[in-house]
């Protein structure tokens, strides 16, 4: 409960602010706003990821995909057992298709990035609890500029909404950047160094080569 109520606090707090600097605005156009605002941010930082547990059994190709929230807008890798990459796609969103099948079966971890979902319902959001302590200015940039920019209102300021929205890019890309390197400091990409783990498929067996020793 306790959690429950920090978080609504939060989304008090942002919705507070947007009305300070949107004059006449009603709870109702804020959040329609709101929904396309959290959904711009999660398509363009892909921060938003859920790791997804299945098997693949033999000579089966598809695998629909139930997440724990949110909707899924794209895949980001496949791994298998071993944390290596499979060769696999997602041409239907929400379904993970294999280039090839397998003979045998094995675990496998399926990496998504994504979104909200339920705009008519989209207040509050239902998304992971850390995505506004941490990125709760970012959001409230984008919600003044998307609400400016609407024509004829009260609160209709396109040049300042410009403003608002390039610091909205800034911030969204600033979480694109964090998620690459998994929120740590001077490191590369968390994954998939190409040059040192590879994974192919030969007979439908999984085949992977290992980390070369430290020369």
């Amino acid at each position: 409960m306790a959690r429950k109520n920090e978080f609504n606090a939060y989304w008090g707090k942002l919705l507070g602010q947007a009305k300070v600097g949107l004059m006449g605005a009603s709870d109702r156009q804020l959040k329609v706003q709101l929904y396309d605002v959290l959904h711009e941010f999660f398509d363009q930082s892909n921060c938003w990821v859920e790791n997804i547990k299945f098997t693949v059994i033999p000579e089966t190709l598809d695998y629909p995909l139930n997440t724990t929230q949110g909707r899924i807008l794209r895949l980001e890798a496949v791994l298998n057992q071993h944390n290596l990459q499979e060769q696999a796609i997602m041409p239907d969103i929400g379904t993970v298709h294999f280039l090839y099948p397998y003979t045998q079966s094995q675990p496998m971890t399926a990496i998504v990035v994504k979104t909200v979902t339920n705009p008519l319902e989209c207040y509050p959001p239902n998304i992971p609890d850390w995505i506004l302590p941490k990125h709760a200015q970012v959001l409230l940039h984008g919600l003044l500029g998307h609400m400016m920019m609407i024509p004829a209102q009260s609160y209709t300021n396109p040049q300042l909404a410009q403003h608002y929205l390039a610091k909205f890019s800034d911030g969204t890309t600033g979480a694109y950047v964090a998620s690459l390197k998994a929120n740590t400091v001077g490191t590369q990409s968390w994954m998939f160094p190409q040059s040192h783990r590879t994974s192919s498929q030969r007979g439908g067996v999984s085949t992977y080569n290992v980390h070369p020793s430290p020369r």
